[in-house]
């Protein structure tokens, strides 16, 4: 068996920004494959955020995990594992709107995770309040809710150009319930209101 090292005392020589960043990708973890593991985070954000080793130690060792699982039961790319980009596919059109460098990938995701959760609400997915949750954790992690301001007509561009994209159709990580994801497109109308609901 494979082995994963981690030394958490390397967090200790990152600037929070960072640090910030990359709780994004434990948030994600939680949410499209283990809410118990998502709750867990929401309540140990503070002791994170002061690099509290063993709460640090608990985060790097239950995303890998989870990311093992993920990526074990679909080797080839066959399609399972397309739920780690839950929040990517307007991180993304975030990153390449704004300039590369402008927004750590991390904060792009943050934002993007909590328009993917606004998404899956209006499409009768999950309940608008189990969206709020999702946002409440990323913006308690200190990572942006507010999305820039390029316009509908640009992130539907960019989005076009996604990996996950099929002959031009954007196709989004959406969550279904608590801990749960998976790949659906969504219609324009619906892709428009959750843009101009955080401000792109």
């Amino acid at each position: 068996p494979l082995a994963v090292i981690a030394d958490v005392d390397a967090l200790d020589t990152l600037p929070k920004r960072e640090l910030v960043a990359g709780l994004a990708e434990v948030i994600k973890y939680g949410a499209v494959a283990d809410d118990p593991f998502l709750a867990w985070i929401e309540t140990s954000l503070p002791a994170l955020l002061a690099r509290d080793k063993p709460s640090l130690v608990q985060a790097v060792t239950r995303s890998c995990h989870i990311k093992a699982s993920i990526v074990g039961a679909d080797e080839r790319e066959s399609g399972a594992r397309a739920i780690l980009n839950f929040g990517h596919t307007f991180a993304h059109a975030i990153e390449t709107g704004t300039g590369h460098g402008t927004w750590l990938h991390g904060e792009a995701v943050g934002c993007g995770m909590a328009m993917a959760a606004d998404l899956s609400a209006r499409l009768g997915l999950i309940a608008p309040g189990h969206a709020a949750r999702i946002a409440r954790i990323v913006a308690a992690a200190g990572l942006p809710l507010r999305a820039p301001s390029l316009g509908v007509t640009r992130y539907v561009e960019l989005m076009r150009m996604d990996k996950k994209a099929e002959a031009g159709q954007i196709r989004f990580i959406v969550l279904e319930g608590p801990g749960k994801a998976a790949v659906r497109g969504a219609d324009a109308a619906v892709v428009a209101a959750t843009i101009e609901a955080f401000g792109g």
